[in-house]
């Protein structure tokens, strides 16, 4: 109990030492500057501290989603004793060894985004099992009977691929035993990706209703290809809730996106980084809900 109490004591000397002129270090280990909405999260990350003005000078690291990268790149946080490190996982099991590491160090973790199998750490986020469910509801509701579709999924081997699908799935195709999966493939949650797989499928299937695609951009890219062959009538749903997204959705080019509040993740994170440097603890999961928007709440939204 005593050595808790110093130790709290301790944190929250230091976080009054920078208040008073002193200076923290933030390590930001990203999963990849490549991708729209996880750029947009550190970007709103930054901005949060602009806007607040603390003594704190972060210190950013790009993975470019390799896995070993970014385990290197937190070997070298730790090596600069960071006082906190935040990580966007490039995937939820291979980060637990880094934060591990970090744990025997002292330093706090937090996991924004995609949570780690392992290690001591506190996730922020939109739980990604969520993030289907929704994308099912609304096509079991808006799909015709007998309805044939195509689903979109992200990288192979991870866990927030694995669990958007699956909400997906228990939510629309377990739930409505007449619609049909013609076919699932991955589109690597790229924009050229999603629209290359998607001219396969109109050469391979003469019908279908819609396409469910993992993120906005895979979505996007298969609106491209859908528009090029003439094609009409397909439900496109992706999540992210990126701008492209919304103007699509707004022109009718697309049914829904999930939004991923990046700029509320980014806050929540940035409010949990300063109870850590202050000494208070924080629960295991802070969630961010996903939201669903479609043509009758875009208004909500998006203004253009």
């Amino acid at each position: 109990m005593r050595q808790t109490f110093l130790c709290l004591f301790a944190a929250a000397f230091l976080f009054a030492s920078t208040a008073m002129g002193g200076e923290k270090v933030i390590g930001y280990a990203n999963m990849a500057d490549t991708d729209v909405f996880v750029m947009k999260r550190k970007e709103s990350f930054q901005a949060e501290a602009d806007k607040d003005g603390a003594a704190l000078r972060i210190i950013y690291s790009d993975a470019n989603n390799d896995n070993n990268r970014q385990l290197d790149q937190i070997d070298n946080f730790i090596m600069q004793e960071v006082d906190c490190l935040l990580v966007v996982p490039v995937d939820y099991a291979g980060v637990s060894v880094g934060i591990r590491k970090a744990n025997r160090a002292g330093i706090p973790v937090l996991c924004l985004g995609i949570e780690a199998e392992g290690g001591e750490s506190t996730f922020i986020g939109s739980p990604n099992l969520e993030a289907g469910r929704l994308q099912g509801e609304f096509m079991r509701e808006a799909l015709p009977k007998n309805a044939k579709v195509l689903y979109l999924e992200g990288s192979a081997g991870y866990s927030h691929t694995t669990e958007r699908k699956q909400g997906f799935m228990e939510a629309c195709i377990d739930q409505r035993p007449d619609i049909t999966l013609l076919a699932s493939q991955s589109g690597d949650y790229e924009r050229d990706r999603g629209m290359k797989v998607t001219e396969d499928w109109i050469q391979s299937f003469p019908e279908f209703d819609a396409i469910i695609a993992a993120n906005d951009q895979m979505a996007l890219g298969a609106i491209q290809a859908l528009k090029t062959a003439g094609r009409k009538g397909v439900l496109i749903s992706g999540v992210d809730g990126v701008d492209d997204a919304l103007r699509a959705i707004k022109s009718g080019d697309m049914a829904q996106s999930i939004l991923q509040n990046a700029p509320a993740q980014a806050k929540a994170a940035y409010n949990a980084m300063k109870k850590l440097l202050a000494g208070e603890a924080l629960p295991k999961r802070i969630i961010v809900p996903f939201e669903s928007i479609t043509a009758d709440n875009i208004s909500e939204y998006f203004s253009e």
